[in-house]
């Protein structure tokens, strides 16, 4: 290689690390820019907003590589001054990948409202899961709002092969209501009546919830499309929501016990 060509080859070199044009590691849990604890953080800034008796949430899932769509919701969620919090109902990334999260998470931060993520199947790939735990928060966790307890959970079974995923015990011990959080809301990624959720659990799964006094519904995405019924026949109501290539969520309104929605077009 020749002087000049030499000198080229390391300037060349040099653009491309000022520019941070190497991909990333498919290792890579986190780097000097990621975020930490994101769910954490939302929930304190929901709890410093002004809350009436309406409790109003725009239900999403499955971001994942819909980019274009995912900027439109975000336009359109802004424009809506009712919106208490926005709830991502899992695959927010497609690979696991920390470059995803990252990408994801940058658009996210245009938003006006907190939003939390719930675990995806799609998110526990390769090394998704530490992602998602050091960006977002554990895997399990519960908060009140609005005289609800929510109870978010991890049902991404097939992706374990553990037997224990969803956790049971834990979820038994969170769907408890208190004097001040009267109802509860169950929300997942993967819902019962997917061939995704462990089948040996759907029983125990399905009996928790139907045992559970106060559970108003219980919220999933995965299936990339809205439903809205009873599937089991014991009175527990299941909601799934719109991936965001439908440029469509439900923005869901909870009032004295009461639940009702309707699908936001974008």
């Amino acid at each position: 290689m020749s002087g000049n060509n030499t000198v080229g080859f390391f300037l060349s070199l040099l653009f491309l690390i000022s520019c941070d044009s190497f991909e990333y590691s498919p290792n890579q849990v986190y780097d000097k820019t990621s975020k930490v604890a994101l769910n954490a953080k939302n929930l304190e800034l929901l709890y410093s907003l002004p809350q009436d008796d309406t409790v109003t949430i725009a239900f999403v899932g499955d971001s994942q590589r819909f980019y274009d769509e995912l900027d439109l919701f975000i336009d359109t969620v802004n424009n809506i001054a009712a919106v208490d919090f926005v709830l991502l109902a899992g695959d927010i990334s497609d690979f696991g990948l920390l470059e995803e999260f990252e990408l994801i998470n940058a658009m996210l931060e245009r938003l006006q409202k907190p939003y939390l993520g719930v675990v995806g199947n799609h998110d526990v790939v390769a090394r998704g899961e530490e992602v998602f735990e050091r960006m977002f928060g554990p895997l399990n966790f519960s908060f009140h709002y609005g005289g609800v307890k929510f109870v978010a959970h991890n049902t991404n079974g097939k992706e374990y092969f553990t037997g224990n995923v969803p956790d049971l015990k834990w979820l038994g011990r969170q769907l408890t209501r208190s004097d001040t959080s009267k109802y509860l809301v169950t929300v997942s990624h993967v819902p019962p009546f997917s061939s995704d959720f462990d089948e040996k659990l759907i029983d125990g799964y399905t009996n928790l919830l139907h045992e559970s006094p106060g559970l108003l519904v219980s919220l999933h995405g995965h299936i990339h499309t809205h439903k809205d019924g009873y599937p089991y026949n014991d009175g527990v109501r299941y909601m799934t929501t719109h991936s965001f290539d439908k440029r469509s969520f439900v923005l869901l309104r909870i009032y004295n016990g009461q639940i009702d929605y309707r699908l936001i077009d974008y």
